[in-house]
């Protein structure tokens, strides 16, 4: 291949694909796996090893990503799944190499700014056909997850919750019809996850995220009148539009959040199998699994089988459990206290490393990126999850590309 050619693939074609990635990122798994396979397939055979080598390792997101994955790697070597399992188990972590690989190709501001902004569009789509369902103009299947476009409820709502964010950002360093326009999608965005989609962990990353926007915006300013100026006005539209969508849909579930008390006393009370009753089942047989193997753990993909064994000493205890819900347990339970260790250090990184990049926005988003996949890996294991996990590795791997060392500023 020409040199003509290398350039012309990595400097165009595969940054326009990872925008198209960020894009995808939000539909049906397909559409993005097609996608990444042929970024992954061009970026192969585009050359420039030696530039792409020196972008990633001279970027600590980058590296640790690496090293991560590179311990699920290792941890094939003495987990007693059986190979098909675990090896299929460890590729569901290959989303951690997106991150070097994009680091690598991404060097524009344009394309940089293409990418989060094509995110964003594609969850104003997620929008428009979830509101769409609502009105009935696309037909409703109702499954029990609310209004749903393209992914299950649990998703949607930790997808939607960052994009407010997002939205609620782009609202503060606008006036005029623009701040209007980004205050009311991020109204529609809240409403969204707090009553049209059943996902507790959404509902939560939400008041979480809108915590950290009052402090990042304006510090311990965020109880004065500046803080009350924009957020007072998001907080009196959605708290309106709420009870609006819940007085013309009355059969929905407001907040499946105000159940989790009742489902946990139900669980523990008597035979009835609750979501939350669960979870903490769950999570003590974990802590189980870890105390056998605390240091390295039981290995890649081990879990399933750890837990299989742990149920046939209980009563009434599911004897499938593919993962605890809970990347923390889930990485400990794999990989033991240095898996753990390097987990946080990872998160560690990033959010160190997110001071350090070109543009104040990039700072922002990576960090409210962070925390919202952070947060939410105490209730699911986003890391292992598909569309969540391609969430972070995607558009970190965009952010980081803008990290500059100190000396290199």
């Amino acid at each position: 291949m020409s040199l003509t050619h290398q350039d012309k693939i990595n400097g165009t074609v595969l940054p326009w694909l990872v925008i198209a990635a960020c894009f995808a990122v939000s539909m049906k798994t397909a559409v993005f796996s097609i996608i990444i396979g042929v970024f992954i397939i061009l970026w192969l055979v585009s050359g420039q090893w030696k530039a792409k080598f020196k972008r990633i390792t001279s970027n600590q997101g980058a590296v640790i990503a690496i090293v991560l994955f590179g311990l699920y790697g290792i941890g094939l070597t003495y987990s007693e799944a059986d190979w098909s399992h675990k090896l299929s188990w460890c590729l569901k972590y290959d989303k951690l190499l997106y991150i070097p690989l994009i680091v690598s190709i991404m060097q524009t501001e344009k394309h940089r700014k293409y990418a989060v902004n094509a995110f964003i569009l594609s969850s104003i789509l997620v929008l428009i056909i979830s509101y769409s369902k609502w009105l009935h103009i696309i037909p409703f299947d109702d499954v029990g997850q609310g209004y749903i476009a393209f992914r299950n409820r649990i998703a949607q709502s930790i997808f939607m919750a960052f994009t407010v964010y997002l939205m609620l950002h782009r609202a503060l360093n606008v006036k005029g019809s623009y701040r209007t326009i980004w205050l009311v999608l991020s109204v529609l965005g809240s409403v969204n996850i707090l009553v049209m989609v059943n996902g507790r962990t959404g509902q939560v990353l939400l008041i979480a995220l809108l915590l950290w926007f009052l402090w990042e915006a304006w510090g311990t300013k965020s109880v004065k009148w500046l803080a009350l100026s924009l957020f007072g006005e998001w907080l009196v539209l959605t708290l309106l539009g709420t009870m609006l969508f819940y007085q013309i849909t009355p059969n929905i579930n407001l907040s499946r959040s105000s159940d989790i008390k009742q489902e946990i006393k139900s669980h523990m009370t008597s035979s009835t199998r609750t979501s939350a009753g669960e979870r903490i089942e769950f999570y003590k047989n974990s802590l189980l699994i870890i105390a056998k193997s605390p240091l390295v753990g039981s290995g890649t993909g081990s879990f399933e089988n750890e837990y299989r064994k742990l149920a046939k000493t209980q009563k009434n205890s599911p004897d499938r459990v593919p993962n605890p819900h809970n990347q923390f347990l889930l990485t400990t339970a794999e990989l033991g206290a240095i898996g753990l260790i390097t987990f946080l250090y990872f998160w560690f990184t990033h959010w160190r490393t997110s001071y350090n990049l070109e543009k104040n926005q990039y700072q922002i988003t990576f960090r409210g990126l962070i925390l919202t996949i952070f947060i939410g890996s105490f209730f699911n294991s986003l890391l292992l999850d598909a569309g969540e996990g391609r969430l972070y590795c995607v558009i970190a791997g965009v952010l980081l590309s803008a990290y500059r060392k100190k000396e290199d500023a």
